[in-house]
C-alpha cells in the first residue's frame, strides 16, 4: 500500500498496517501447541488460540504500536466444555433414541445462537487492547434478536435472494457496535454493492469456470468409456480444475467484499483503506492449501503468516496524525469507564 509521507500534521495521510512475525517464530508456537493439545486431549487448546493471538496481535502494528490480546484462556476453555457439554448430551440422547430431548436440546441450541454470537464479538473486543485502550462492543441481546428473526424471515420467503441485503445489515450490526474508547466505528455502505458482487461479479465467475468444466468433463467421459490414459488424465485435470475454482471464488469474493466493507468504514471522520486483490488473494488461497496438503501439514504456520501478511499491509488508516489521533481517543478513557463483570464472560470460539 502506497503512504503518503508528510510533515504537515493537517494532511491526511495513508498509514497502513505492518505485520512483524516471520513463519519461523510461529512454527515453534504452532508445534508446541500442537503437541500439548494432543497430549491433553483438548485441554490446552484454549492455551495455543491465546499464544497464537498473542503473536498475531503483538506483531500486528498500525503506525508504531502494536495491538495486544489479553484474554484469559480459563474462559476460553470454559465456553469450550459449555459447547461440548451441549453437544455431547445431544449426541448421547440422539443414539439413546431419546429423539423428541434431542430435538428439544438443539432447538434450545438454536435459540442461543444468537446471543453466543453476540457474546464471542464482546469478549473479542473486549480483550483487544490498542495504543493501551480496549475495543468494546456494544450490541444489545434484542439487536441481535431482532437481525435473526427479522432477516431469517425474509430470507425464507425469498429463498435467499435477498442474501446479499442480510449480509449488508449484519455487516453493520457488527461494525457499528465496535468502539475504540468513545469512538465508534462506522460502516456506510449500501446494499447494492454486496447485490453488484453476488449477483454480478461472483455470477460471472461462476458461469465462466462452469463452461470450462463442462466442456472438460463432455471430453473425457466418452474417453473414460474405451479405459483411455487421455480420459483419465482429463478427469485429473477437472479434479484440479475444480478444487481451482473453489479457491479463485472465495479469494475473489473475499477480495470483493473485504474492499466493500473496509473502504466504506471509518471511525469518526477518519477512514480505513483496503486494497486486496482478488487474482492475488485467490492464488494465496490456492497455493496455500497445495502447500499443506503436500507438506502433510507442516506448511501450515507458513501459509497463515503468508495470508495473514498479505491481508494486514494491504489494509491501512487515513488519519491525519495516527499518535495525535490514538492519544486524544486516549484521553476519554476516564469517560469510558471499565465493563463490570460478566457472569457470562467467555469465548464460546474455537
Amino acid at each position: 500500500m502506497n503512504i503518503e509521507n508528510s510533515n504537515n500534521p493537517q494532511i491526511l495521510k495513508n498509514t497502513p498496517f505492518e505485520f512483524r512475525g516471520n513463519a519461523l517464530d510461529f512454527f515453534a508456537i504452532w508445534f508446541v501447541n500442537v503437541v500439548l493439545t494432543i497430549i491433553t486431549l483438548g485441554i490446552y487448546g484454549a492455551w495455543a488460540k491465546v499464544r497464537n493471538n498473542q503473536y498475531i496481535y503483538g506483531n500486528t502494528f498500525l503506525g508504531n504500536h502494536s495491538f495486544e490480546y489479553t484474554a484469559n484462556p480459563v474462559k476460553i476453555l470454559i465456553g469450550r466444555l459449555i459447547v461440548l457439554g451441549v453437544y455431547a448430551v445431544f449426541f448421547t440422547t440422539y443414539l439413546l433414541g431419546y429423539f423428541q430431548a434431542a430435538f428439544v436440546i438443539l432447538a434450545l441450541f438454536v435459540l442461543l445462537m444468537p446471543l453466543l454470537i453476540r457474546q464471542a464479538l464482546i469478549f473479542r473486543a473486549k480483550y483487544t487492547r490498542f495504543h493501551g485502550l480496549n475495543f468494546r462492543y456494544k450490541a444489545t441481546v434484542g439487536d441481535f434478536y431482532k437481525f435473526f428473526l427479522l432477516h431469517g424471515f425474509l430470507n425464507l420467503i425469498t429463498i435467499f435472494i435477498i442474501f446479499p441485503f442480510t449480509y449488508n445489515r449484519f455487516k453493520k450490526l457488527l461494525i457499528n457496535n465496535t468502539y475504540y474508547g468513545n469512538s465508534n466505528l462506522s460502516f456506510y455502505g449500501g446494499a447494492e454493492k454486496f447485490f453488484f458482487v453476488y449477483y454480478i461479479k461472483t455470477l460471472i465467475l461462476s458461469l465462466a469456470f462452469s463452461v470450462i468444466l463442462g466442456i472438460l468433463i463432455a471430453i473425457a467421459v466418452p474417453l473414460l468409456k474405451t479405459v483411455s490414459p487421455a480420459g483419465a488424465f482429463l478427469m485429473i485435470v477437472v479434479y484440479f480444475a475444480a478444487i481451482t475454482f473453489s479457491f479463485v471464488l472465495q479469494g475473489s469474493l473475499d477480495a470483493w467484499i473485504g474492499r466493500v466493507v473496509y473502504n466504506d468504514t471509518s471511525i469518526e471522520e477518519y477512514k480505513m483503506l483496503n486494497e486486496w486483490s482478488a487474482p492475488k488473494l485467490s492464488w494465496i488461497y490456492l497455493s496455500n492449501f497445495f502447500a499443506v496438503v503436500f507438506s502433510l501439514g507442516l506448511l501450515y504456520p507458513w501459509t497463515k503468516i503468508r495470508m495473514i501478511r498479505y491481508k494486514l499491509e494491504n489494509m491501512g488508516f487515513e488519519t491525519l496524525n495516527l499518535d495525535v489521533f490514538a492519544g486524544q481517543i486516549e484521553q476519554n478513557r476516564s469517560a469510558v469507564g471499565e465493563e463490570a463483570a460478566d457472569f457470562f464472560d467467555f469465548d464460546i470460539g474455537f
